[in-house]
């Protein structure tokens, strides 16, 4: 054996044995403890939550307030995606209006529910895809005007025209969407959302840990590096968009299921802004920190409306500036940041730079 061969085991032996000791030191493992009964207590008190929220909520006011929550989550979630290309699109309120008309045609037709969400999502490609094809060559600033044009364009040629003023479709009578006898109450209707939307995490989720979510990033920093490369941004781009408009769509399908009438006001460009707001303040890109900010700013609202008996609208949209306004003076990573402060110090992890 060379004097190579003996250094490079002696090497690899310290090394374990170094690693060894690190793992097995006692503050090592009392945070490893502490992580673990952290995880596991976080993992079941989110789970009692989500089970019985829209009845511990009922002091509050009634189940709608989160059901909307969980639909403004979803639309924030679909704006948050298209920050992972570096862009920010104003048009998801529009697709929502899409997924709208999308389950009244399938209601018309008789198609049962099973397939409606599928239809939405597939219906939505179209859509997504003429989107992308006029803001291809657009980017930042430009990208985001322009996807407001085409919110603008969509509800005056169109919702205005068939959704109407009290959102009876065809723009006249009071036709209503019929929900699915199993989801005939707000509460029923809050588990169908919230499987909706976990669904769509882990969908996210997949995607964005994935190789495809690591050419976003390259895609992002450096568009001209990316396709020097080899790839092709123009793909890309195409589909992160497509996904969230999917996103948005179905959103909008679950919205009508949950409003029955939707007229063509509740669709107005200008709130994709809010949502966007939202989205800023969750942390852009980040899909828990979306998911956080849409609830919360979606369903808390709508409790305030009932608990001051609608005294709250005069003043909602100034108290949610300010609630953003102040989340992103002190975390400029939006809630997403401040969760991941709040849980490193639950787990007892080193929040310096240095290694405790």
């Amino acid at each position: 054996m060379s004097i190579t061969d003996v250094s490079t085991q002696v090497e690899r032996t310290l090394q374990k044995a170094a690693g060894a000791a690190t793992a097995t030191s006692p503050l090592t493992a009392v945070r490893t403890v502490r992580a673990r009964t952290a995880r596991l207590v976080g993992v079941l008190t989110l789970v009692a939550l989500l089970a019985t929220l829209p009845f511990a909520m009922h002091w509050a006011g009634p189940a709608f307030a989160v059901d909307y929550g969980l639909i403004v989550a979803m639309c924030v979630l679909a704006i948050s995606v298209l920050g992972w290309i570096g862009e920010i699109s104003l048009a998801p309120v529009a697709q929502m209006g899409f997924g709208v008309v999308a389950v009244n045609v399938c209601q018309v037709h008789d198609i049962p529910f099973g397939f409606t969400l599928p239809i939405v999502a597939l219906a939505s490609l179209p859509i997504s895809l003429l989107l992308a094809a006029f803001t291809l060559r657009l980017k930042g600033v430009s990208f985001a005007i322009a996807t407001l044009a085409f919110a603008y364009m969509a509800h005056k040629t169109f919702f205005l025209e068939y959704l109407g003023t009290y959102g009876a479709f065809g723009g006249s009578g009071t036709r209503q969407v019929v929900r699915p006898s199993f989801v005939r109450t707000d509460e029923s209707f809050y588990y169908l959302e919230l499987a909706v939307l976990l669904a769509m995490v882990l969908l996210c989720y997949s995607i964005h840990r994935s190789r495809i979510g690591a050419r976003f990033t390259a895609l992002r920093e450096s568009e001209m590096a990316f396709a020097t490369l080899g790839h092709p941004p123009a793909a890309y781009r195409f589909f992160a968009i497509c996904l969230s408009g999917a996103i948005a769509t179905v959103a909008g399908a679950l919205f009508v299921y949950l409003q029955l009438q939707v007229p063509s006001n509740l669709l107005l460009p200008g709130q994709a802004v809010l949502f966007f707001g939202y989205a800023v303040a969750g942390g852009l890109g980040s899909i828990g920190g979306a998911i956080a900010a849409g609830a919360v700013f979606g369903a808390i609202p709508k409790y305030l409306e009932t608990l001051t008996k609608s005294g709250f609208l005069t003043y909602d949209l100034f108290v949610i500036g300010l609630v953003v306004f102040i989340v992103m003076m002190k975390a400029p990573g939006g809630l997403a940041e401040i969760g991941r402060k709040v849980w490193r110090r639950i787990e007892g992890a080193p929040t310096g730079g240095s290694a405790a």
